[in-house]
């Protein structure tokens, strides 16, 4: 008997339910109301996401005319589909201007190191990062300096695949293979052969408005100096390739008593 009482008390009316909270049941129709006018407050408020570092580098390049509006909104489009590219290898990839977008990145210190980018494609930790440079460093003091993807690369902590998908998106350059290029001594001579093979750069191609040539090494120098060498209204495209490729095809084309000159 005592346990039907006990169940039956547990049995509340909302009316109770709401004395109980201190809330008066005339009024709860007005607090829902106003619950709900809350709420639809709150989610007819636009949803704002903080800037990543694509869109950083896209105004900064839509405020330097080297871009548009509509160029960043498609390069983000296809980035969403290519969530592993950066944006300046997706502009190179469009037709925008490779040494435009390259000198804008770095001198405005938006460009990814090397290091940064292993580490954002899960290729290496942040603790084998920071092993490498500790020993980079202490190279460095002995006078012996090495790069950080030779390094890497020397001591098996990465592969060479690795190594070029990440100097690919340090430079926003694409990667090409030259396995079955043969080198052209008219096309050489674009840049010139002595510079071409003091740099161990191979000309891939030639046209009025466009030069696209291969590079193992890619540096920041090589590319300002043969920009300026380039006639007005003509630009150059550099792309990725692996060192091993080049040497072969610059070996076939040159002697190595030839090659000795140019060292």
């Amino acid at each position: 008997m005592n346990t039907i009482t006990e169940q039956r008390e547990t049995f509340k009316s909302p009316g109770q339910i709401l004395r109980e909270l201190g809330v008066s049941p005339s009024n709860s129709y007005n607090n829902r109301k106003n619950a709900s006018r809350g709420m639809a407050a709150v989610t007819s408020e636009p949803e704002v996401f903080p800037k990543t570092s694509s869109d950083k580098t896209g105004e900064i390049l839509i405020s330097k005319n080297i871009i548009t509006q509509s160029d960043l909104s498609e390069a983000m489009e296809r980035k969403r589909r290519q969530p592993t590219k950066y944006l300046g290898q997706i502009l190179c990839e469009m037709g925008i201007t490779q040494s435009k977008i390259i000198k804008t990145i770095y001198f405005n210190n938006k460009r990814k190191k090397l290091g940064e980018i292993l580490v954002d494609s899960n290729v290496i930790t942040d603790e084998q990062l920071n092993d490498v440079l500790i020993k980079q460093r202490h190279q460095k003091n002995l006078g012996m300096h090495k790069h950080l993807g030779t390094m890497l690369t020397l001591g098996n902590t990465i592969t060479e695949a690795n190594y070029i998908n990440a100097l690919s998106a340090h430079f926003s350059m694409p990667v090409v293979s030259l396995k079955k290029f043969k080198v052209s001594t008219s096309l050489q001579k674009a840049i010139g052969e002595q510079y071409a093979l003091k740099n161990r750069i191979v000309v891939m191609s030639n046209t009025n408005h466009k030069l696209t040539v291969a590079i193992a090494e890619p540096h920041l120098s090589i590319f300002e100096y043969l920009e300026k060498a380039m006639p007005k209204g003509k630009h150059i495209l550099f792309c990725q390739a692996r060192s091993a490729e080049i040497e072969k095809c610059l070996n076939e084309k040159y002697d190595p008593f030839h090659m000795v000159l140019y060292r």
